[in-house]
């Protein structure tokens, strides 16, 4: 089975890096100096003489403050490179396996948000992933969107590393505490890819989207709590509102979702969010 990561150098990339050895299968780890998701050109010209069964789409553009500001290059990325990707694996018959975000919902309950909620994004970053989503419910592919949430690893800037680094450093910290979410360890999320990639399920034309995250919720104010806890730090961590940053982007305050689609449907053993990060701090930090 040989199987293409575009993002390779994102977290989630990195993370089928790390599994690659273990993989039973020919994992293909590429970033936009392989193959610019932007240029249908360059797609064909990369993958000529690749035989692929699936290509895993983790190449976006992310930066959600940024994405007010450069408008275009997100919606480029987001939007018009997806769509590159889903029409090569339309016409050359190769599932496809795309990430988006939570940030297309817009919830205002605590309940948890399935498939089927509505779509409401409240910044440009969840507009430009909705618009790339557009283009895989209307495709002919075998096809599925993964929708994910507060994602951290090892690699790179994410919540779960600032809030370590501002720890070590010994600074009081201010963290939002209205909104909720799940968080997902990466190594989590690509180890569960692998695993239905092995299952090779026929993915149905209509039933395209499916969220994932670690189970539970919580905030980022008792998020940066219990990562302080875990690591042993002694800082002061302060619950603020939203509005205590007054130039923040606006975010959704409930994006809890329900990720009971595809347990039932892949047989996913997903941990409770806490867990993962006990796993993180344990192994990944050592």
């Amino acid at each position: 089975m040989n199987i293409l990561i575009t993002g390779a150098r994102g977290q989630l990339g990195q993370e089928f890096k790390r599994l690659k050895d273990s993989f039973n299968g020919n994992i293909i780890l590429t970033d936009v100096n392989e193959i610019d998701i932007c240029s249908l050109e360059n797609i064909n010209n990369y993958l000529r003489d690749i035989k692929l069964d699936y290509i895993v789409n983790c190449a976006a553009y992310t930066d959600v403050k940024k994405a007010e500001i450069e408008r275009e290059k997100s919606l480029l990325i987001n939007s018009f490179g997806v769509k590159n990707l889903v029409n090569y694996c339309e016409d050359n018959n190769i599932k496809f396996i795309h990430i988006s975000t939570d940030y297309v919902y817009n919830s205002y309950s605590i309940d948890g948000i399935d498939e089927e909620s509505e779509v409401d994004p409240v910044n440009y970053y969840g507009f430009s992933k909705r618009e790339g989503e557009k283009h895989i419910e209307e495709s002919k592919s075998e096809s599925i969107i993964i929708r994910t949430s507060w994602l951290y690893s090892i690699f790179g800037k994410n919540f779960v590393n600032t809030m370590i680094d501002k720890c070590k450093a010994g600074e009081e910290i201010n963290v939002v505490s209205d909104q909720f979410g799940c968080p997902t360890y990466a190594k989590d999320l690509a180890n569960d890819i692998l695993k239905i990639i092995k299952l090779n399920f026929k993915f149905n034309f209509k039933n395209k989207i499916f969220n994932y995250s670690n189970l539970s919720y919580t905030n980022w104010y008792e998020f940066a709590s219990t990562i302080k806890s875990k690591c042993g730090y002694q800082n002061t961590i302060n619950p603020v509102p939203s509005s205590f940053f007054k130039n923040g982007v606006k975010r959704p305050k409930f994006s809890i979702t329900s990720k009971q689609k595809i347990i039932d449907i892949f047989g996913l053993d997903i941990k409770n969010w806490d867990v993962s990060l006990e796993d993180y701090i344990t192994n990944d930090l050592k």
